[in-house]
């Protein structure tokens, strides 16, 4: 198995570090770009296994950190406080795409990654990235999976608006860190901005790509409904909604990464077999 630790600058020359994973004798295989969510990171939980496991299945697989995600430069530590309170929906969105852009270019991946099948996933918030990069690049991006996927990002109440707009940031819980993490004003005023581009009950309806969805019945982050909510909304042909039965937000792993989930295994085995299904047949 052959790892490589890259990075690639975006737009704003903030810098995207990825792992990209294949199998050695790997050639113009294709590739699935791997999103983690909020407060999450590449080398979180079950991602690298994911990645490595999905790579021997003879795929490329990009697990990458979203520019601003918060982890610094010993790339499993939350110390880029004010990146991470800095973060929007459409940097995320750009990150993506200047990944995408790179494959398609033959900057990243020349000979590895055939350029023509391009799957995502995103877990959490990274789910509602995820579709909303199919949506955008629905000429390039042929499957997309999803796991406990956030299906409403106007998720804020009345109160917690009036204060974030009074005080500039939101303050989250941080299980990890003493100290709680902020978010800054400026990221509802990009939802804000983008109301109905990132609407995502109805813009999923315009949704072209192959979509899994998968979804834990005793998640409590985030209820199946919201799974069942895109399923239903989804334009796309071929979709299919699978709910796990007994486990949570995370499939029932922690970080770091000791023991694998039958839950977890179902949704890697569901994962895997979609992806196969609409890129390699």
């Amino acid at each position: 198995m052959i790892r490589r630790l890259l990075t690639v600058p975006n737009k704003t020359d903030s810098v995207i570090h990825f792992d990209l994973r294949y199998s050695e004798g790997t050639s113009q295989a294709p590739v699935i770009i791997i999103l983690h969510g909020f407060k999450g990171f590449k080398d979180w939980g079950f991602f690298p296994d994911l990645g490595t496991s999905l790579a021997r299945s003879d795929y490329v697989t990009l697990s990458m950190n979203f520019s601003k995600n918060g982890i610094g430069p010993d790339g499993k530590s939350f110390t880029a406080f004010e990146d991470f309170a800095a973060n929007t929906i459409s940097q995320e969105l750009e990150d993506v795409q200047t990944v995408v852009q790179a494959i398609l270019d033959g900057k990243l991946g020349r000979q590895v990654i055939d350029p023509e099948r391009i799957g995502i996933l995103g877990h959490s918030r990274g789910a509602a990235v995820a579709l909303l990069s199919a949506l955008e690049f629905k000429d390039e991006i042929g499957a997309v999976v999803t796991w406990a996927a956030v299906g409403n990002l106007f998720r804020y109440s009345d109160e917690q608006l009036k204060q974030w707009r009074e005080q500039g940031y939101l303050e989250v819980e941080s299980k990890t860190l003493k100290r709680p993490l902020k978010v800054n004003w400026s990221y509802w005023q990009d939802l804000e901005a983008n109301r109905d581009r990132y609407d995502l009950p109805e813009r999923i309806k315009e949704l072209e790509a192959p979509a899994l969805f998968i979804h834990g019945d005793a998640d409590k982050t985030i209820p199946a409904e919201e799974s069942k909510l895109l399923y239903e909304n989804c334009g796309a042909p071929s979709k299919r909604l699978e709910i796990i039965e007994n486990t949570d937000h995370t499939f029932g792993i922690r970080h770091p990464f000791e023991v694998g989930s039958e839950a977890y295994y179902i949704a890697r085995d569901l994962t895997e077999s979609w992806f196969d299904h609409h890129l390699k047949y």
